[in-house]
């Protein structure tokens, strides 16, 4: 995140000192612009290098998928062993009256 804002940061100075000498008013009115370009590339720039790093440092953690089959296969077997809950008593209607 501190990237991203030294990227707009430095964009909007730079613009602002490159047109500031030819135009200030240009420079006042371009300078936002590509300070938000320049911080929407920049995040863009991390967004990019973390998928790429993310994937090359997760794959040696991720659980095999034989092991989930395992433990999926466990608890299916254990939800079929299980005792089914007792049905709820029934109670007539007629012996309870609303005032």
């Amino acid at each position: 995140m501190l990237f991203v804002v030294a990227a707009a940061l430095g964009g909007g100075v730079a613009t602002a000192a490159l047109l500031g000498p030819v135009s200030p008013l240009a420079a006042l009115i371009t300078a936002p612009f590509i300070a938000s370009a320049t911080a929407l590339l920049a995040s863009f720039l991390v967004a990019w290098r973390r998928s790429r790093d993310g994937w090359e440092t997760s794959v040696p953690d991720r659980i095999p998928d034989a092991q989930t089959d395992a433990m999926v296969a466990a608890l299916r077997t254990l939800a079929e062993q299980a005792k089914p809950a007792a049905a709820a008593p029934r109670a007539s209607a007629e012996r309870h009256r609303v005032a």
